[in-house]
């Protein structure tokens, strides 16, 4: 495969993991309020993968970043020029639903698409090779409401389990809170009103 079809297909497959999540919400409560389906909006790389956390994951790559879709979260794109046959990609898929699903539903349709389980990675995680050379490993974090997708292409394919691990250890509560429009929003807000008191 050229190297032009080997980009679109790694792109086209990181993308369809970050989308495919479960269709049906469950049941709510009349008496509740729904829960959010899913976070407005997640912050930039940099934010979600610090710099130190980068160096320990994938020592010596450059990180780029795209948009992977309006509800999913960056897609942050690893190269290096030492090993300019590997491509990896990290990206995130908040919902609500998935903290309150069946971990053994949301892991059904990797593990019948011929996918494996990944032992002690996050509250479970799955393993799969779509391609030749390619490995994609999507992780449920089991501090947040978010899966982790990390799609490796080229050279030593298992490296991604790592590479998934170091994703959700810095996948945290504050670090999604931070850097978001709302939160940068109210924190603008909470500033002015503090600075604009009467005299």
């Amino acid at each position: 495969m050229r190297a032009g079809g080997r980009a679109a297909l790694f792109m086209t497959l990181a993308l369809a993991a970050c989308r495919s999540r479960p269709s049906d919400p469950p049941p709510v409560d009349a008496g509740a309020s729904a829960p959010p389906g899913e976070r407005a909006a997640l912050p930039d790389c940099e934010v979600l993968l610090p710099l130190d956390d980068r160096e320990l994951m994938l020592p010596g790559f450059t990180m780029k970043q795209e948009r992977a879709c309006p509800t999913c979260g960056p897609l942050c794109s690893f190269r290096s020029d030492a090993e300019p046959g590997l491509a990896v990609s990290v990206t995130w898929d908040c919902n609500a639903r998935y903290a309150q699903s069946d971990i053994h539903a949301l892991m059904a349709p990797t593990l019948q698409a011929g996918g494996v389980a990944v032992p002690a990675l996050g509250r479970a995680a799955v393993r799969r090779a779509p391609a030749q050379g390619m490995s994609q490993v999507l992780a449920w974090d089991d501090d947040t409401d978010c899966a982790v997708v990390v799609t490796w292409l080229g050279g030593e394919t298992e490296r991604a389990v790592e590479v998934a691990r170091s994703a959700l250890t810095a996948t945290t509560p504050a670090a999604l809170d931070a850097g978001t429009p709302g939160a940068q929003d109210a924190d603008a807000g909470e500033a002015d009103a503090g600075d604009s008191g009467a005299p």
